[in-house]
């Protein structure tokens, strides 16, 4: 920024921190307390949908597959929240397949997809 100017906060950030993650930009204003509390309930959520979610791509039954758009759903969303973007991406394409009844093929390789980016994750 030039002498004399000052960056203006628009919904994006300041121009300084436009290149920055929304997440980083969020995490950088919350006390560590607060981001290690929102981890720690992600790392919870994980390990509790992950497992259903492996279930649902073995056996591809509907019954699991119907908790399964719940739970990629909200992977997805809590993703998002701790910077894990390609996790979230992920999570949203399998929900996709199954809103849109697409090939369970799909769904199954997304979960394998999914699984292995969260890994990091599970307890």
């Amino acid at each position: 920024m030039g002498q004399g100017t000052r960056a203006v906060p628009t919904s994006e950030g300041t121009a300084s921190e436009q290149g920055t993650a929304p997440a980083q930009r969020a995490g950088s204003r919350l006390p560590e307390s607060a981001l290690a509390a929102i981890r720690e309930a992600f790392a919870d959520e994980v390990n509790e949908r992950l497992p259903r979610l492996r279930a649902a791509a073995a056996g591809l039954d509907p019954d699991l597959l119907r908790d399964a758009l719940r739970d990629v759903h909200t992977l997805g969303s809590s993703a998002y929240v701790v910077g894990e973007d390609d996790a979230a991406r992920t999570a949203r394409a399998a929900e996709a397949v199954l809103l849109e009844e697409r090939p369970l093929e799909e769904f199954v390789t997304l979960v394998q997809d999914l699984d292995r980016r969260l890994a990091g994750w599970l307890r």
